[in-house]
């Protein structure tokens, strides 16, 4: 993922706490763009009195995909996040697990457990019924694939419904297709099934970050040192990149755009015949999606993705990446002066 450099402001020199380390690969200017609101919160449809969008099953002690899904939901909507709803109970819900049970006095095992469950409680109404719009059909544009495309684009969107809706929903599109199996084609008027991740929690101010480098993970705190927020990131792939220490907010933009430099993308650059610096549009697909949190160290932020799913799978250029739902949250708990652990 390339690594920004932020405008107009410069930025600091690192944090004297900080370890030094190599400047990320690739440079990105990014500045304000107008505020358009880039993930809409899913609207439920109406349903008959009492009857649920999709009901669990009976049995509450089963731990099939379903209730799985209906915890994550859940704990989603507390702002612990294990990247994406999926109804597995794999490594990124296992991590998320475990910050809830610390930051709530639980056995620390990374499982629903009983006691867990019971702290998090009977989740209720987990799915919704959403009925799609003329406006979330008329959003979806086609996806352009080299940079010079992109930088004509007056907006980096949505390239397929299931897309679209999968972002809404804070969810996998596998998982979403498979709670509506028999939906092939959208049009206006459309009803789907999907989590149901509002209404959520009050988003909670952070006294500090702390983000766990062998985690891949970004956990929020407040000024007693409870953990309040989790959320999986992406880390730098080369661990020469991955800085350590401490280091404070320098900027919070949300929508951002994003300036292609030539000289970092020597050989894409060379590929297109680009030869001078190109500013691409905000949107969802943007490369550092809907929210740039900048850090003291140069060419350092906390940004989003324009692919969810890759969060904690792969890893980025030396920025700290996270699903856009997720870095969206984050640019709310933060100002300009918060401080950012980086540990080991």
């Amino acid at each position: 993922m390339p690594r920004p450099a932020l405008k107009p402001a410069p930025v600091s020199p690192p944090h004297p706490a900080v370890k030094a380390v190599s400047p990320p690969s690739v440079a990105v200017k990014i500045s304000p763009a107008p505020a358009v609101p880039p993930v809409a919160q899913p609207v439920s449809a109406v349903n008959p009195a009492g009857i649920p969008a999709r009901a669990l099953p009976l049995d509450p002690n089963k731990l099939d995909t379903e209730r799985i899904a209906a915890y994550q939901v859940a704990l989603e909507r507390m702002h612990f996040s294990c990247g994406f709803i999926d109804g597995d109970q794999g490594m990124r819900t296992q991590r998320m697990l475990r910050a809830y049970q610390a930051s709530h006095g639980l056995p620390v095992t990374g499982i629903l457990d009983q006691r867990t469950r019971d702290a998090i409680g009977e989740p209720g109404e987990p799915f919704l019924n959403y009925v799609v719009t003329a406006d979330d059909v008329a959003s979806i544009m086609p996806k352009p694939v080299t940079w010079r495309e992109k930088s004509k684009a007056t907006r980096l969107g949505y390239n397929d419904m299931w897309e679209m809706l999968a972002e809404k929903f804070h969810c996998t599109r596998g998982y979403l297709k498979a709670l509506n199996r028999d939906v092939k084609t959208f049009v206006a008027g459309t009803e789907v099934i999907g989590p149901k991740v509002y209404p959520a929690a009050p988003i909670p101010k952070a006294a500090l970050l702390r983000i766990l480098l062998s985690q891949t993970s970004i956990e929020a705190l407040d000024a007693s040192g409870k953990v309040i927020a989790f959320f999986p990131c992406s880390i730098a792939k080369d661990k020469n990149k991955r800085p350590k220490g401490t280091l404070t907010v320098k900027s919070v933009v949300p929508d951002p755009d994003y300036t292609f430099d030539p000289a970092l993308f020597a050989d894409a650059a060379k590929a297109e015949g680009i030869t001078k610096k190109m500013v691409l549009p905000p949107g969802p697909r943007n490369p550092v999606g809907i929210a740039w949190i900048g850090l003291s160290l140069p060419g350092y932020g906390i940004h989003g993705t324009p692919d969810p799913e890759s969060i904690s799978r792969t890893q980025s250029h030396g920025c700290f990446r996270l699903a856009n739902w997720n870095a969206a949250k984050v640019l709310k708990m933060v100002a300009v002066g918060t401080p950012v652990d980086v540990e080991p």
